[in-house]
């Protein structure tokens, strides 16, 4: 389907959409990420960790040197007090986590929810490369998860938005089980110092998955990215209508005001529970819907970037 500007419209993830959204690369700076604002959950803000620390050598301990970087093993071994040394990155760790679960099949206005999904794990990309950072990526759906190990270079970039494009369909499972493997998944994989990217609806996030992120931002910092719809949020207006997820086929009624207004209730207090969860955590969360056309600006601002400079990128 034909694009409104640069994100995309419909039901497809196309891979020149994802290509052509390297033109706004420049205008989400993510080194100048000092903070991250929380306007949904809060007014708290956390401060930006930046890049993370390789090991470097063991050396003996010196006066005023952090014991918090004490090598126990070797001092036990030696006798002697030693301390790990540590250089900085050269290149930070982006890590874009990509929901394309069934539950992402969904759109009532101007795209799916997978497809902006997809869309906005391209623009994150793009920006990292901008500044030469390492991307890698876990993308996944109900049955299948893909990993990519952080690694610079448009290649990597490449390689990430074919997997977004050929991620086959999956049948629908249990979303709050599937949930919390991908959050225990992400602990495994997230290394210290990384900036991560979670990009999707959270249908199924719970205690299980609120305590495994607590174990991700001890050491990373993670921004939470949710995709809704008009539809999810609030009942069309009063009629019947006939919905279908291409296998099967309902009836919607939305003709009485109390089922609007408990429909709508129970929207705000899922959404309600999500942003005390992650504010316990202290991740931001940024609300983005399927219905904006444009939705840089909504981003830059849940990033702490400021305004929107109206000054575009040239195509390299």
């Amino acid at each position: 389907m034909r694009q409104d500007g640069h994100f995309s419209a419909g039901a497809e993830i196309l891979p020149a959409n994802l290509v052509q959204l390297r033109t706004l690369a420049r205008q989400l700076p993510l080194h100048k990420q000092k903070k991250v604002l929380n306007d949904l959950a809060g007014s708290h803000a956390s401060a930006i960790r930046g890049r993370g620390l390789d090991y470097a050598e063991v050396r003996e301990y010196q006066a005023g040197d952090d014991i918090r970087a004490m090598d126990w093993r070797v001092t036990a071994r030696t006798g002697d007090a030693h301390i790990k040394v540590f250089r900085e990155e050269k290149e930070r760790p982006v890590l874009l986590v990509c929901d394309l679960r069934a539950a992402m099949r969904f759109g009532s206005r101007r795209a799916l929810k997978q497809v902006l999904a997809a869309d906005l794990t391209a623009l994150f990309a793009w920006a990292a490369l901008e500044h030469g950072d390492r991307i890698g990526a876990l993308l996944f759906n109900d049955e299948l998860e893909t990993d990519l190990r952080p690694k610079t270079g448009r290649k990597q970039v490449l390689q990430l938005l074919n997997e977004l494009t050929t991620m086959a369909s999956s049948a629908s499972a249990d979303p709050q089980q599937r949930m919390q493997q991908i959050c225990r998944h992400l602990r495994r994989i997230a290394r210290p110092g990384s900036a991560i990217y979670f990009i999707s609806d959270w249908t199924g996030f719970d205690a299980d998955c609120e305590q495994q992120l607590h174990a991700v931002t001890r050491h990373c910092d993670l921004v939470a990215v949710h995709i809704s719809d008009p539809l999810e949020a609030e009942l069309p207006p009063p009629g019947l209508y006939s919905l279908s997820d291409g296998q099967q086929r309902l009836s919607l009624d939305s003709t009485t005001s109390r089922q609007r207004e408990e429909y709508q209730q129970a929207f705000s207090l899922r959404m309600n529970s999500l942003q005390q969860q992650l504010q316990r955590l202290k991740v931001p969360l940024i609300a983005l819907s399927t219905s904006n056309a444009d939705p840089l600006p909504a981003l830059r601002q849940g990033l702490g970037l400021g305004m929107l400079s109206r000054v575009r990128a040239e195509e390299s």
